[in-house]
């Protein structure tokens, strides 16, 4: 008896630890902590702070062009760009995986999305096929 109480504690104690780590990875959305925009001319440059709110990323091309489609969607929970006025020619991008993380100043990776020939005026909602995404850390 005391035998089966324990392997039914030791499974609801794993249970528990797993549910616990799948919603700090899959359960939490990433959104933007800090954004700051310089315009000056024809130039518009964003440079934003993002936490993606999981433990690790496996693949940061991956979450840096889901950063990307978002800030060219406009679709971020917490900040709606003014694409109205102006829509960034440059964008660059600090991702941390927490708030706190984000607060200590302990980055995962940072990348940069800027166009390919630096003599144009290309922006990233009209002409994402003219921008290269580049990996920093």
């Amino acid at each position: 008896m005391k035998k089966r109480w324990f392997i039914s504690l030791i499974i609801g104690i794993i249970m528990v630890i797993s549910g616990c780590l799948g919603y700090l990875q899959y359960g939490r959305d990433m959104d933007v902590y800090d954004s700051y925009a310089m315009t000056a001319d024809n130039y518009h440059e964003e440079r934003l702070t993002v936490v993606v709110n999981k433990l690790y990323v496996a693949d940061q091309k991956v979450c840096a062009e889901e950063i990307v489609k978002r800030c060219r969607e406009n679709s971020f929970k917490s900040v709606r760009f003014s694409y109205d006025q102006s829509i960034p020619n440059a964008l660059y991008v600090t991702v941390y995986s927490s708030k706190r993380q984000a607060e200590k100043g302990k980055q995962m990776f940072s990348f940069s999305y800027l166009p390919e020939d630096s003599d144009e005026t290309y922006n990233i909602v009209n002409d994402s096929d003219k921008f290269m995404l580049k990996l920093e850390k």
